[in-house]
């Protein structure tokens, strides 16, 4: 009773004051009057398709735990089982996310990131073909890898397009994020792993990719000097960027998304995908989790000019120790 009590006021909460609850479920679930008074009553159980379809009508998540008196929360995520390649199956729920907040008026994206963020990918084709490869490869066994060398799998022009689109909107959304000592190495010791499986030919395919990741660093340390990730963009526009490094090792990639009526807290599962959640309490835990990670970090945006520079010459100095090392590598 509880349970239904909540979910019962939260729709009255957004119904306009003119229509009763009674109304509203009459309404919606093609009730009669004395039908609708009996599940409100509690007399009647509302059966899983009419929670849902009272759910969607009305903006209201059916998770219970909407108090402090519960502890339950339900994720909703995107399968990647059975899907086909395309343009959206890799980062769907991410640029879907960047897509909405760039609706939002005062939107907000926090990540601690113990791996480079796919979305500072999405500008860099080869780059993004590498990480969809290994992905795909070694850690989904999706089929059009499984068979497949690096060379084989071509830069698919859709997703590239799509890919793009979605780093734009990502250049438009505020963010804090925090970096870890291994945040480069997820992908250095992605590619160094896929030259031991003889997945590439030979250096050359290697160094084009290393090529890239230089360059996202690259621009990923314009947008901290300058404190802002639309400093290239065509409109003079301030897009604020908060860039923290951390100092010990987090093994745990926490997304958080703030946005102008609720939060969603990201907690990423299977490598690539994310399973995400609106109810409240777990969001305001997670935005303080963030916030005491932020808070033991160094900020290197801004002014934090020594700090930034020792921070991006350690991540060159790995790059380049890693391109150097390649020339001792058997390719087969």
């Amino acid at each position: 009773m509880k349970n239904l009590k909540l979910f019962l006021e939260s729709i009255e909460k957004t119904l306009p004051s003119h229509v009763t609850l009674n109304q509203a479920l009459i309404k919606t679930l093609k009730l009669n009057k004395d039908a609708a008074s009996r599940r409100i009553n509690g007399k009647t159980p509302f059966t899983y398709s009419e929670a849902c379809a009272l759910s969607k009508a009305y903006g209201i998540n059916l998770t219970p735990a909407q108090s402090n008196q519960f502890s339950n929360v339900v994720f909703g995520y995107v399968p990647f089982k059975s899907k086909h390649v395309d343009s959206k199956h890799f980062f769907q729920t991410i640029s879907g996310l960047l897509l909405e907040m760039t609706t939002q008026k005062k939107a907000h994206l926090l990540h601690v990131a113990p791996e480079v963020p796919v979305y500072h990918c999405y500008n860099y084709p080869k780059l993004l073909n590498f990480r969809l490869f290994y992905w795909g490869k070694y850690l989904l066994n999706n089929p059009h890898y499984s068979k497949r060398v690096f060379n084989e799998v071509e830069i698919d022009a859709t997703i590239t397009k799509h890919a793009k689109k979605a780093y734009e909107n990502y250049c438009l959304v505020p963010s804090t994020e925090i970096w870890t000592p291994q945040t480069i190495q997820s992908i250095l010791s992605q590619l160094h792993f896929c030259i031991e499986t003889g997945d590439f030919s030979n250096q050359s395919e290697v160094e084009s990719v290393l090529q890239e990741v230089s360059q996202m660093m690259q621009q990923i340390k314009q947008m901290a000097e300058e404190n802002n990730k639309a400093f290239d963009h065509d409109k003079k526009i301030n897009v604020p960027f908060l860039f923290y490094k951390i100092d010990v090792n987090i093994n745990t990639s926490n997304l958080l998304a703030i946005m102008d009526t609720q939060k969603v807290s990201y907690q990423q599962f299977n490598a690539i995908n994310f399973m995400s959640t609106t109810q409240s309490d777990f969001c305001e835990e997670n935005l303080e989790w963030i916030q005491n990670i932020q808070s033991k970090s160094s900020l290197l945006s801004g002014a934090g000019i020594v700090e930034r520079q020792r921070f991006f010459n350690s991540v060159t100095k790995q790059i380049n120790e890693f391109k150097e090392g390649l020339s001792k590598l058997d390719f087969g």
